[in-house]
């Protein structure tokens, strides 16, 4: 009875004033080697005793689940308290552009709330390899197709970025990150030729696609549970598809796509990768062996995107087309006052954002039977010469634009067609998924839940994190911890994986990294499914520790 009263005047005192939901571990609740608790006997981790106390939270516990709690994003909770993914939700992508700065040979990574410039980073060895098609993962890491157009040079390649310090490596062992920051081409840590690994320790995995292959196409998968996560890149000069591991960027086949010239590529809410080149549409059936299907001519040939009902879009001239797969045809709309259309990007409310060469940008409503063009929107020079290319739209449903004369990427808010402009680096001519949308738009969920668990300050010894997760075939869990003095310092702490579902199973024993406070540990369960009918389901969570008071 005196120990439970403690833990409940203990938890009273604390400063934070965060719910204190503590049950205690007593002395018969359980036997050395059971989960979660070693009583009596020696730590394995070398202190005399194993943990006292256990916070659980879930359905039937102190604590359920709060989807919204603690920035929260892109999780609901089901019928019974479990956390699930929400498909609709889009908050889980973070607020960046990545444009690739053709002229330059580097990408500008643009914070699309701040708009400013965060970074900017050499593409390969020696630079100059004319960067262009981008693509952004579920968890936020870009691939650029550097086309070496100019050169037809061992240049012709792709590269993958980590989008934020956590997927970054330390690969000379000084026990910190050298990474770009800031804005400007003096931002760019250089990248010496003949140098297979950047400097900078973000820069992932470079890989050659052969001299004067042109990359023209490039696009992320899915790829979680036993599905890897692959990129496609399209070459244009060979009439192939490449698909490279996301992990390493090993390449581990070749397609054949002839006659088409890969322009640009766009994956579909099944996983099918859809080509269009120069002029001719071709879809590669990635769930049945890759199987090619060539489907003829496309009416607006330039650029292409897909929405979350399985259609696919075209730009081109002065024209948008849009695909129906299940009945193999295709709907036009002309678009008055265009000069030529290029990059396009839909949103979740199936609202076409295309780019136009001199006027800017053009709204068409693709919601209904037919497709309605909206509005013209000018951007850039007032001559007219903007030279606008690429497309996207970003994290909080901003359609953007990319301006390759004035080196400037556009936002424009789509309820009053307002724009504000950033610069970026030299002659950015980016197509493709710049900002990770297309890829959640096409169906491809994720999300993640966050809960801080709060120790009794800087004696609180960690053991272990368990949980109950069901992940079915075709989705992925991962499992993250940080640990800080305070809930504010948490936002800054560095996050440590511990687990991923599948193959993982809790627990897990924990270890506060070295120079870190233990005093409180936020947890993050990050969801993905290949599948949007499909999602993990996190039905409990709880973590043990001990308060050595001496």
């Amino acid at each position: 009875m005196f120990r439970q009263l403690f833990v409940g005047s203990f938890c009273a005192l604390l400063a934070s004033g965060t719910a204190c939901n503590h049950s205690l571990i007593e002395p018969g609740q359980c036997t050395p080697g059971s989960r979660g608790c070693d009583p009596g006997g020696e730590d394995p981790r070398g202190g005399p005793n194993g943990p006292d106390r256990i916070d659980r939270v879930g359905p039937g516990q102190p604590s359920g689940f709060d989807p919204k709690g603690e920035g929260s994003s892109g999780v609901k909770l089901d019928d019974k308290g479990n956390v699930v993914l929400d498909p609709g939700n889009f908050a889980t992508m973070t607020p960046i552009i990545w444009v690739a700065n053709s002229g330059e040979g580097t990408i500008s990574k643009v914070d699309t709330r701040t708009m400013k410039e965060v970074a900017r980073y050499v593409t390969a060895p020696g630079g100059g390899a004319d960067p262009s098609r981008t693509t952004v993962s579920l968890t936020g890491d870009v691939v650029v197709a550097n086309r070496a157009l100019l050169s037809r040079s061992n240049k012709a390649s792709a590269t993958k970025i980590a989008g934020d310090r956590s997927g970054c490596i330390d690969r000379n062992g000084n026990g910190r990150i050298d990474t770009s920051e800031g804005s400007g081409p003096g931002a760019a840590i250089p990248w010496p030729a003949g140098q297979m690994h950047s400097p900078d320790e973000c820069v992932l995995w470079y890989t050659e696609l052969g001299a004067g292959s042109v990359p023209r196409a490039a696009g992320f998968d899915a790829g979680v549970g036993e599905l890897e996560t692959h990129v496609y890149i399209g070459l244009w000069a060979t009439r192939e598809v490449v698909r490279l591991r996301g992990k390493d960027g090993a390449i581990v086949k070749r397609i054949n796509v002839a006659p088409a010239q890969p322009y640009g590529l766009v994956l579909d809410l099944d996983g099918a990768v859809w080509v269009q080149g120069t002029g001719t549409l071709v879809k590669i059936d990635v769930k049945a062996g890759d199987q090619v299907k060539v489907l003829g001519s496309i009416p607006c040939p330039y650029g292409i995107a897909a929405d979350s009902r399985g259609f696919i879009y075209t730009a081109g001239a002065t024209c948008v087309s849009r695909y129906n797969p299940a009945t193999g045809r295709w709907d036009q709309v002309d678009v008055p006052g265009a000069t030529f259309l290029r990059g396009l990007a839909l949103d979740q409310k199936h609202q076409v954002w295309v780019a136009d060469t001199q006027v800017g940008m053009f709204h068409i409503d693709a919601m209904g039977a037919n497709m309605v063009v909206k509005r013209s929107i000018p951007i850039g020079q007032a001559d007219g010469s903007g030279n606008n290319v690429g497309a996207a739209i970003d994290f909080d449903g901003n359609p953007w634009v990319i301006s390759y004369s004035e080196s400037k990427a556009y936002k424009i808010n789509p309820a009053n067609y307002t724009t504000q402009a950033v610069e970026v680096g030299t002659t950015p001519y980016t197509y493709s998924d710049m900002t990770g949308f297309q890829l959640r738009n096409a169906g491809a969920p994720a999300g993640f839940f966050r809960r801080t668990f709060e120790g009794c300050g800087p004696h609180t010894r960690w053991f272990d994190l368990d949980w109950q997760i069901m992940a079915p075939p075709g989705t992925e869990v991962t499992v993250r911890v940080r640990f800080a003095k305070s809930p504010a310092e948490l936002m800054n702490a560095m996050w440590v994986q511990v687990a991923r579902v599948p193959p993982d199973q809790g627990p897990v024993r924990l270890q506060v990294p070295q120079g870190a406070s233990p005093d409180y540990m936020q947890v993050e369960i990050s969801m993905k499914s290949a599948d949007p009918k499909l999602t993990p389901i996190l039905s409990s969570l709880s973590a043990s520790y001990s308060c050595n008071l001496g």
